[in-house]
């Protein structure tokens, strides 16, 4: 039986052993043939492939020649990130008299730009395109993936040579597959896919409506990590150009760096709250919010700066946050903070999966399954670890309340004890007042005294009550003025403005009255700033204020600082006429305004819109300022200093 057993697996091995070294056939030009036939459904063709780099990106298909062309000599074609352009050649041969279909496959999704060459021998090259720079529906078979058919009648050889030029990590992992395997490759893929999703979609939801349950700060922060990390999977594995925004070409790579970032930022903060790091860890609570602000940073610059210089930048930063979150999750942990040890473990299986997936894209590690998606597999385990976390500092919240309500209850006791002793005091002294009776008249007179002081310290303490309570309602009122006025102007804010132009909007929609709202906005604010100064701005921006509130003075009338250095006037049952007089009265003071103090011949001139009017309840509030604002916009393009009437 055992030799039996030996000469089995001898046969085997040298069955492989012949297939591992079958050489192919040569091309016309030299390039090795690949026979199809010899492939196995869903095999990669890396060990086939030959490729070129073009540094320079100059080489066209024409030029290249036999030399030019480069084989592999282990692992798989993944060059990390770079600016060359890479070809990569392949010549199939079907040795056969039947026609051969087969699907091929470039299971990277992130490539910008693929041009496909291929010719029969002796032939003219036909091309096709393809890369996440095409829109969705252009490709040729519309999958997340890039798939290609490819069909070699009897006796045929075909030559495919591929051009890619990509700001991603330049990997170029292509298969070929036989048209049905590939579909029930694909489906159980998607059915990995939707469990992936589908339990951060359900964590992400749960964790979110106990949010809105218990009013925990923490849940919402981690529904928005879950989400930013599905979304940034989503869209590295090309689901989101499928089914989200298959024409946003732009986007696409954008919202990498946009779901990453935000990856960092909701996680930095959810670690910051969540393991009270300015009481346990200051150093790196400071730490991790310079880590969020420079990813705030990141997703400003990510429509200017090219994706292949952010991308490079925000992989190490995100690297090195979550390195950062997961030591000082070890910290707490050892200074005895119970909840810190499953969000330990939690974070560990998250930055081991990151590390795999950037070691991946930077081809220090080979491409495969588990590379590809360890950051899936790390980030599942995190997220069901991180809810028993937030479920555990919940319990630890309960125990805490738990024991305070019997350090409460012991207190009541003590209380309800003293008050025992008390009433025992009470029935002594009535005892004694028994016998104080005898003395009735002396009594009598001590009873009136005692009446006589009561009334006094009576009446004193409803003075000082009273006293009190002036005094409260007069702090109230300063702490609600103060609450409603820009300090630096002295004018009313936003928040203010928003009430009253409620209010407003509602009384002129009842008594159908006019109503007019004036935007205005001081022309070349920035360039003041930037030339003298902020205190030299700040300085304008109190003068502007107090000439508005010289012209528009009646009680009804409502000047606001909108924002920055925009403000707003309400002018109740004014119509656009008066409104324009006004504002043309406002806007020549404001440029007869002396600010030699600050700089030589400056001048500061006002741009202004006004939208007015008498509302129906078909109209909203939010509409007429925003259309003040279109009137102000159009001041502002057609030479500013000026006022416009919406009409």
């Amino acid at each position: 039986m055992l030799k039996q057993i030996s000469i089995a697996l001898f046969m085997m091995l040298f069955v492989l052993g012949a297939r591992a070294e079958q050489i192919p056939g040569v091309f016309e030009d030299g390039a090795p043939m690949i026979d199809v036939l010899t492939l196995y459904s869903g095999e990669s063709l890396d060990r086939y492939l030959e490729f070129y780099e073009d540094v320079d990106h100059s080489a066209k298909i024409d030029d290249l020649s036999n030399e030019h062309w480069q084989q592999l000599d282990h692992g798989s074609l993944a060059f990390g990130y770079t600016d060359s352009v890479y070809w990569f050649r392949m010549v199939f041969t079907n040795p056969t008299a039947l026609k051969v279909d087969r699907l091929m496959s470039i299971s990277y999704p992130v490539l910008d730009y693929i041009e496909v060459h291929r010719r029969q021998s002796g032939s003219e090259w036909t091309v096709d395109t393809l890369g996440d720079k095409q829109r969705f529906y252009d490709r040729i078979i519309p999958h997340r993936y890039f798939v290609l058919p490819m069909s070699l009648n009897a006796g045929e050889t075909q030559e495919w040579i591929f051009r890619v030029d990509t700001s991603s990590s330049m990997q170029f992992p292509v298969s070929l597959w036989e048209e049905r395997d590939f579909f029930v490759h694909d489906q159980n893929q998607v059915l990995w896919l939707g469990l992936y999703y589908g339990t951060m979609l359900i964590m992400m939801l749960y964790n979110l409506f106990v949010f809105l349950s218990v009013r925990e700060i923490n849940y919402l922060y981690y529904a928005l990590y879950v989400a930013s990390m599905t979304g940034f999977l989503a869209s590295l594995q090309g689901m989101s150009f499928q089914y989200l925004w298959p024409e946003a070409t732009t986007w696409n790579d954008q919202s990498i760096i946009v779901m990453l970032a935000g990856v960092v930022i909701f996680a930095g903060i959810f670690t910051r709250n969540f393991l009270f790091l300015k009481d346990g860890a200051v150093w790196f609570d400071r730490l991790l919010l310079t880590f969020i602000i420079a990813c705030v940073g990141i997703i400003a610059m990510s429509s200017f700066l090219p994706y292949h210089l952010l991308i490079r930048i925000l992989i190490v930063t995100a690297f090195m946050a979550l390195s950062t979150a997961l030591y000082v999750g070890i910290l707490r942990w050892g200074q005895g903070y119970s909840a810190a040890r499953y969000y330990t473990i939690a974070w560990s299986s998250m930055v081991l999966g990151g590390l795999i997936l950037a070691l991946n894209k930077f081809n220090l590690v080979p491409r495969n399954f588990f590379t590809e998606n360890a950051i899936q597999i790390g980030s599942a385990l995190e997220v069901i670890l991180l809810s028993f976390a937030l479920a555990d500092r919940l319990n630890q919240e309960k125990r805490d309340r738990y024991e305070a309500q019997i350090s409460a209850l012991e207190h009541e006791k003590l209380a309800r004890r003293a008050q025992g002793e008390a009433l025992e005091q009470e029935r002594n002294a009535r005892h004694a007042q028994e016998k104080a009776l005898e003395h009735e008249r002396a009594a009598r007179e001590a009873q009136a005294s005692a009446l006589e002081i009561q009334r006094r310290a009576t009446e004193t303490l409803e003075v000082r009550v009273k006293e009190r309570t002036l005094e409260l309602e007069s702090v109230n009122r300063r702490l609600q003025l103060m609450s409603t006025t820009d300090a630096l102007t002295n004018v009313r804010n936003r928040r203010y403005f928003d009430q009253v132009m409620e209010r407003e909007f509602a009384r002129a929609i009842r008594e159908n009255e006019p109503l007019s709202v004036v935007m205005l906005d001081i022309d070349h604010f920035k360039r003041v700033n930037d030339d003298f100064g902020h205190q030299a701005g700040d300085e304008i921006l109190r003068s502007v204020a107090q000439a508005i509130r010289q012209t528009v003075n009646r009680d009804t009338d409502l000047i606001a600082r909108y924002g920055g250095e925009e403000f707003v006037v309400i002018l109740p049952n004014t119509e656009n006429t008066r409104a324009k007089e006004l504002a043309e009265t406002i806007r020549i003071c404001i440029e007869n305004l002396d600010f030699d103090r600050i700089g030589a011949n400056l001048r500061v001139t006002i741009s202004i819109g006004i939208h007015g009017g008498t509302p129906n309840r078909s109209d909203t509030q939010d509409e007429w300022v925003k259309l003040a604002d279109e009137a102000l916009y159009y001041s502002k393009a057609n030479g500013r200093n000026r006022i416009t009437v919406y009409q």
